[in-house]
């Protein structure tokens, strides 16, 4: 069994949420941890199966790494029609409903595939494994049947080999117990396979593990903690994209308490641990038996833009982004977050032609290694500005005698690579000796005046301004000075100039409070004084929108649309219980300027 060297930075959840009105169709849900889940396309479906019964339950996700394709197989089945349970297991529809896509977003039409034997009462929660001895998927699922010897129905599990989903072998009986089979579920690892299915009699899940997917390959393991568990179904198990550690879930359908987690680091231990309540998050909505699948950065990406928020544009933990666009393509510059005390060492850039779906373009510059001859780490905040064919990428680093300060970067493309300054550019000993008031010499952000004079914009506590020398390496510092009238500022300043104004942005509170925001005032100079106006972005509580705030203002060139681009924290907001403020998500959303030519507070 050959291992994949592909890299997975999150999980897709696709499952159906119970008898009722749209409850049976697909769902999805992200997470990025595997344990903390968001619901995706507002909590609708995305997914709808209009043949058969026009209902599907148990849906499977398999990814088809040499089509480099998806496949998603379920039930056909609605309980919510009102036939019940007696007649879906005696006479239920004997089809699995298919579909296929090739990057999760688009995905075809379904189509109806008769896989149970005549005289099956059902065909329940097919699932699919590929078999790389035969170059195959193997398909299993479970069906009712009575065979002469038999006095009444029995669930068994039954199988089939594809290698399209469309033309299969002949279904076969695979897995045979004393006791009713269903909902099985088949893991391989480490060149073994484990199964994990629900004794429909005790309502448990029993495990077995087997060196290939032959029926008569598998050996039972013991259990016990996942044995206690009772009253469960629809088990599903993943590996954590981190760590060699996996995840079993498992539905607590009898309960009606929805999906429950347990670990282990050993699958051959049979060893599992349950996670307590408050350490997961299954989402707004119940969902009940699905699959989970782990996807990469741009499969997260993607999903984000099609069933997101509407807010979230970039998967994964970043704060303080700054986007520009080059030419005809979108740049954003964030600082790489999820470290505590804001730690982290390198810079990252992502690219975007349409400001939703990024590309991960790489690290650009790591305070952690030689890349900058002063800086020790605590990488935070840069900025970018393009001038005379040049790039220049501003950034914030500790300097050795645990000082903040802002150095500067150059490049010949928006990607680098990018060879630092030896020195900074601002640091708080001149600061001092220019008579400049600062907390700390960190967030700084270009503006670029009508005559093509380039500025630096910075501070914390204190906010100032300076002219950028012709060379952008160097400050003309006779032209620094403090800004006036930034009302209740900490940092992350920002200027704009529209209908004769300067429209000055900036962050309030502290970066790990709910309640960290941005304020807004306007000045006929553009060294003030600032006349204050009042918040145009603030939390959203009943959306879980929290810590929003260092921000970044651009306009589309195209549609002349101007755009905020933002961070918040984590979400679903279970997923740290602290230090929420070190873990945050990067946000975007349209600017408005109102009749009066003011900026408009954004609605989140």
């Amino acid at each position: 069994m050959t291992k994949t060297t592909q890299n997975y930075d999150g999980y897709l959840f696709v499952h159906f949420i119970g008898e009722q009105p749209d409850g049976e169709q697909v769902y999805f849900s992200y997470s990025e941890d595997g344990l903390h889940w968001k619901d995706l396309n507002g909590g609708s479906p995305v997914l709808f199966s209009d043949l058969g019964e026009k209902g599907v339950r148990d849906p499977f996700l398999v990814r088809s790494v040499k089509e480099n394709k998806f496949y998603l197989i379920a039930t056909d089945l609605r309980i919510a029609s009102g036939k019940g349970w007696t007649h879906a297991v005696n006479a239920g529809s004997r089809d699995v409903i298919v579909w296929e896509s090739s990057n999760l977003v688009n995905w075809s039409s379904p189509w109806n595939v008769t896989l149970g034997l005549e005289g099956a009462g059902c065909v329940w929660a097919p699932e699919a494994v590929y078999d790389e001895i035969t170059d195959e998927f193997l398909v299993f699922w479970a069906s009712a049947t009575q065979e002469p010897q038999e006095q009444e129905r029995k669930q068994k599990i039954y199988s089939a080999r594809t290698k399209d989903f469309r033309t299969f072998s002949a279904s076969e009986k695979y897995i045979e117990r004393d006791n009713h089979i269903i909902d099985t579920t088949i893991l391989p690892a480490d060149g073994s396979y484990y199964r994990y299915s629900k004794d429909e009699t005790t309502k448990n899940i029993r495990v077995e593990k087997g060196d290939s997917l032959d029926k008569g390959a598998f050996v039972t393991l013991q259990a016990p903690v996942l044995e206690a568990v009772a009253g469960v179904e629809g088990p599903q198990i993943f590996k954590f994209n981190d760590r060699e550690e996996w995840c079993l879930i498992v539905d607590r359908f009898a309960e009606g308490k929805g999906y429950l987690p347990l670990l282990t680091t050993d699958l051959g231990s049979g060893e599992f641990r349950i996670v307590p309540d408050g350490e997961f998050d299954m989402g707004t909505t119940q969902k009940r038996h699905g699959s989970v699948l782990p996807i990469t950065a741009e499969e997260c990406s993607r999903l984000l833009a099609a069933f997101g928020d509407g807010h979230q544009v970039l998967p994964g933990q970043y704060a303080d982004p700054d986007v520009a666009q080059f030419e005809d393509r979108y740049y954003m510059y964030p600082t790489t977050d999820g470290f505590e005390g804001w730690s982290g060492t390198q810079f990252k850039v992502f690219s975007s032609s349409d400001l939703k779906h990024w590309q991960d373009e790489g690290v650009i510059l790591d305070l952690g290694t030689e890349d900058v001859a002063w800086a020790t780490g605590n990488a935070w905040a840069p900025a970018i500005a393009s001038r005379n064919g040049k790039f220049y990428f501003y950034f914030c680093g500790k300097m050795l005698n645990g000082e903040s300060a802002i150095g500067v970067a150059v490049a010949d493309t928006p990607i680098g690579p990018f060879l630092a300054e030896s020195q900074p550019l601002i640091t708080m000993e001149q600061l001092k000796r220019l008579g400049i008031t600062m907390g700390q010499a960190i967030d700084p952000s270009i503006y670029v005046e009508d005559d093509g004079r380039p500025y630096l914009l910075f501070g914390n506590g204190h906010s100032a301004i300076v002219e950028l020398g012709e060379d952008m390496i160097s400050v003309v510092e006779d032209t620094m000075s403090n800004l006036v009238g930034l009302h209740d500022f900490r940092e992350a300043v920002t200027v704009l100039k529209q209908g004769g104004l300067y429209h000055f942005t900036w962050s309030c509170d502290d970066t790990g409070s709910e309640d960290y925001h941005v304020n807004y005032g306007t000045s006929e100079q553009l060294y003030g004084p600032i006349t204050y106006r009042y918040p145009i972005l603030s939390k959203n509580v009943e959306k879980g929108m929290l810590g929003t705030g260092h921000h970044c203002i651009f306009n589309e060139n195209e549609t002349g649309q101007y755009r905020i681009a933002y961070h918040r924290f984590v979400t679903p907001l279970s997923r740290f219980s602290s230090g929420k403020g070190y873990h945050r998500e990067i946000c975007m959303d349209p600017l408005l300027f109102g009749k009066d030519g003011l900026i408009q507070p954004v609605i989140l």
